[in-house]
């Protein structure tokens, strides 16, 4: 049975960084690659493997397998797919497919993507994996693989394809005192193809004012996976009032728009309130005294005394 590995979605796109499971023993660049190839296309690329030890000589050995998304951060997982639908590694083939690098060495791997005749259109998605292996001799590592790293390869065949993205949740705090005021949007991908939304959050006042403007990082959604995102209005000050937050968009190659939505919150800064109205009272108490001064100070007159 094959190992499962979880790969990290870091901000930007389907970009995941290495599989670290203890020290770094392998490095690969670059960790993404975004592709389109029609049926009966043969698409090579290269990336590179290297050893970033200073002292330990590693043995190489590349896989390729497909992926799945997992929770709602941007995670996908190694395991074999499901149907073909959106299956990639059965059409990838590495060269070379073992080798060993000495401390600080690099090498260049090539992968062909052959594509199918009969391929589906849609995405389609996999991983390209360099694990540590066992080398004899001084300096080498350990007797089983001890880590994998991986380039997340995303492909795109032409044809028929659904694009459709939904906002599953838009939220926000009902109240704030302070800014930053934190937003938490769902995206999910109901098409068969990844799309990455450009949307953004206009924010105004309870007089209909534009006070604010939030603009989405640009992340890819897979197909049948829920993606949050999570942005603030980076805001210290909020005027008391009601506000409005509205979030809209577009995603896809066709640039299609997502149905705007609308929420509303309200800001209160009472400590603020109470500090202010404090002050009030404390000059309606001692406006006599205030209005004396003001006559002494301004108009130059004596306080007679009974």
């Amino acid at each position: 049975m094959k190992r499962n590995i979880l790969l990290v979605v870091l901000v930007g796109g389907i970009i995941f960084s290495p599989l670290l499971f203890v020290q770094a023993a392998v490095g690969i660049s670059p960790v993404t690659f975004e592709l389109t190839g029609s049926p009966g296309d043969v698409i090579i690329n290269q990336l590179k493997v290297y050893n970033p030890s200073t002292d330990t000589i590693i043995g190489i050995k590349m896989e390729v397998e497909d992926i799945a998304p997992t929770g709602e951060t941007g995670h996908v997982r190694v395991e074999p797919a499901e149907t073909e639908t959106y299956s990639l590694a059965r059409w990838v083939k590495t060269e070379p497919e073992e080798f060993t690098l000495n401390p600080r060495e690099e090498k260049f791997v090539t992968f062909t993507i052959t594509i199918p005749e009969n391929v589906e259109p849609g995405g389609h998605y996999g991983v390209v994996l360099a694990g540590t292996k066992a080398v004899a001799g001084p300096g080498a590592v350990g007797a089983t693989i001890v880590e994998r790293v991986g380039a997340l390869v995303l492909l795109i065949t032409p044809g028929e394809m659904k694009e459709e993205l939904v906002i599953k949740d838009f939220t926000t705090p009902n109240y704030s005192e302070y800014g930053p005021v934190d937003f938490t949007i769902r995206f999910e991908n109901k098409g068969t193809v990844h799309v990455k939304p450009v949307a953004s959050i206009t924010i105004t006042n309870w007089l209909g004012e534009k006070v604010g403007e939030i603009q989405l990082p640009q992340r890819n959604v897979l197909p049948n996976a829920v993606r949050k995102f999570e942005v603030s209005w980076d805001k210290k000050w909020l005027f008391a009032g009601k506000y409005t937050a509205t979030l809209t968009g577009n995603y896809g190659v066709s640039r299609s728009s997502v149905s705007s939505v609308v929420i509303t919150f309200w800001a209160f800064p009472w400590k603020v309130g109470i500090g202010i109205l404090l002050i009030i009272i404390f000059f309606i108490l001692t406006r006599k005294r205030w209005a004396t001064a003001f006559k002494v100070l301004v108009r130059g007159e004596k306080i007679i005394k009974g």
